[in-house]
């Protein structure tokens, strides 16, 4: 992973350095350093781009998904997403236009050509762009405060898609059943050897932004020992004492259903980071099919396929940026 220094030249990138005058190769690189400052699944990364003229292709790097734990590649499809939302949000910021293609089973993922039509692509709420440097994920406990009436409403204004549902969960009850969840499905999973050791891998490597000496700590105990118990009462702590848990749900399971998941779950995340409130995904209970079934009957949407859960909540405890490695690593020639 990279050191201190290059994690905060990466997260550094200055709005005013954007070439206004250059020709779209150059000004799409200069977006995609927004697009890597997305949130991935373990902070795996799991994006490759080409620049054709003004079209950027999105593709997936089949070598940083997480094969165990996301077999479905649901976790891939909707941090490609996440950064994608970036992108376009960045390039609203400059004044151009662009357009989406999404391409499902093909790589690339999407295409977005970019277009010097200054009109406003969508429909995104304003005041977003700033935050894309500032949002972080933070996995302590949240304090016990609700969130404001208006934040809801804002939230609610980020879903712009109209095959993707928000539901924001706040009542005990359901938050507790949600946590039962989160505690089953954190045991099934390190009770498996494999699913271990990959997290043990991207541990050891600093993905998660622990220094050297406590990741290679923490990758021996998870290769090890069988922290299920340990990690269920912490997990489901966190769901139960968080304000809101959410969960984003749509009909399809295709990888543009799940990319659009992760665009809207990226928009919402940095309207909250403007709110001063903090996300953590959850994902647990969505890499076991049983349980995202029984996921979807809490909430009243059985049948549906909800695709990403998430704590909403201010954080007691502010975390740093996690490691990022420069654009080039990602460009393919």
């Amino acid at each position: 992973m990279p050191t201190d220094d290059l994690t905060m030249e990466v997260w550094g990138v200055d709005s005013d350095d954007f070439p206004s005058e250059a020709p779209f190769e150059r000004q799409s690189q200069f977006l995609l350093r927004y697009a890597i400052l997305a949130p991935s699944s373990h902070n795996s990364q799991p994006w490759e781009f080409t620049i054709d003229g003004p079209s950027i292709g999105i593709h997936a790097a089949e070598d940083r998904w997480l094969d165990v734990a996301d077999q479905d590649k649901r976790e891939l499809y909707v941090s490609l997403g996440c950064a994608i939302e970036n992108l376009c949000i960045a390039a609203g910021q400059f004044d151009l236009g662009y357009e989406i293609d999404y391409h499902d089973d093909t790589t690339p993922v999407a295409t977005l050509t970019l277009t010097r039509d200054t009109e406003p692509a969508s429909e995104r709420p304003p005041g977003l762009f700033d935050e894309i440097t500032e949002r972080y994920t933070n996995h302590q406990l949240f304090d016990d405060r609700p969130l404001s009436d208006g934040l809801y409403e804002r939230l609610r204004d980020c879903v712009i898609e109209d095959d993707v549902t928000l539901h924001t969960v706040d009542d005990p009850d359901r938050k507790g059943s949600i946590a039962e969840l989160q505690a089953k499905a954190d045991r099934r999973q390190m009770d498996n050897p494999e699913y271990r050791r990959e997290l043990a891998h991207w541990i050891g490597i600093g993905a998660l932004g622990e220094s050297w000496l406590k990741a290679r700590i923490g990758q021996a105990v998870v290769t090890h020992l069988d922290l299920g118990d340990s990690e269920a009462r912490k997990n489901s702590k966190l769901v139960t004492s968080a304000p809101v848990v959410g969960v984003l749900v749509i009909d399809s399971d295709d990888p543009t259903a799940r990319v659009r998941t992760g665009q809207v779950f990226e928009r919402l995340s940095l309207a909250a980071t403007a709110a001063g409130v903090a996300t953590h995904p959850m994902s647990q209970t969505l890499e076991r099919p049983d349980m995202r079934e029984e996921l979807a009957d809490i909430l009243g949407e059985g049948g549906a396929r909800p695709q990403h859960l998430f704590r909403l909540g201010y954080p007691v405890a502010e975390q740093g940026h996690t490691p990022r490695w420069p654009l080039a690593a990602f460009l393919d020639d």
